[in-house]
């Protein structure tokens, strides 16, 4: 049983048309998957409705073997699904520190709210020496870092992430990217992605989906997807073009 499944979603805003006309994906324990498609494929729009952010017109989703199509953000978040958005949306007058306990809100023994403190510092070193500074007044970079780090303090089952790279240099995306790789490598965390660096994001992947115009075209193990030439003439060079998303 796949640890997330997708099958038949439809979702769009407001009263507006069908974002997602038809998608279903299984997502596997364990595993990192990049989603690519052209601007307005409904990327985002999954994720957010996975997430509870959007709320579906039709299809199933399931998580874990339970069902949880339509349920409302923080329950979705407590059944182990993380949700990072591209704006990072951090409180940016609170400290690091702060921020990241904010997002071990759920965790209610205080003992296991510093354990994670204690893994998420570890784990990004940047954060613990920086523990006292206000969010506003990080880099781009460490703000990533942090809002990454943030969604560890819940020890989500499933972590989706947007666009992690927007907006970066070279050299910090490289970074942000180790960190990806080490979540399902090393934490053991499922990893759902979106990055406009389309290359990148297929390279720390085991398998990919390609969606356009709200359906899923095609799917194949990241590599395979990365190397197929119809793919790369229909697809990649596609999002080139317009640099991502």
């Amino acid at each position: 049983m796949p640890l997330l499944a997708v099958q038949g979603l439809k979702a769009g805003y407001g009263v507006g048309p069908d974002i997602l006309a038809d998608v279903s994906i299984d997502v596997e324990a364990g595993r990192t998957y990049c989603v690519i498609g052209p601007n307005g494929a409904g990327k985002s729009t999954l994720l957010k409705t996975v997430a509870g952010i959007v709320k579906p017109r039709d299809g199933v989703i399931t998580f874990d073997g339970a069902s949880v199509g339509g349920l409302r953000p923080d329950q979705i978040l407590r059944a182990g699904i993380c949700f990072v958005p591209q704006d990072r949306t951090l409180f940016p007058q609170m400290s690091v520190r702060e921020n990241l306990v904010m997002g071990g809100y759920l965790i209610r023994d205080r003992h296991r709210l510093n354990e994670r403190l204690e893994l998420v510092f570890e784990m990004f070193p940047r954060l613990a020496e920086r523990s006292a500074q206000m969010a506003q007044t990080m880099s781009g970079g460490e703000q990533q870092l942090l809002a990454l780090g943030r969604a560890l303090m819940i020890e989500p089952k499933l972590m989706m992430i947007d666009e992690p790279s927007l907006g970066l240099a070279p050299r910090v995306t490289s970074q942000i990217f180790d960190v990806i790789r080490s979540l399902s490598r090393d934490l053991g965390i499922t990893v759902l992605l979106i990055e406009q660096n389309v290359k990148k994001g297929l390279e720390v992947s085991d398998w990919a989906f390609v969606l356009d115009l709200g359906t899923k075209r095609f799917e194949g193990p990241a590599g395979e997807i990365l190397d197929d030439p119809r793919i790369r003439d229909l697809y990649l060079g596609k999002l080139a073009d317009r640099g991502g998303s």
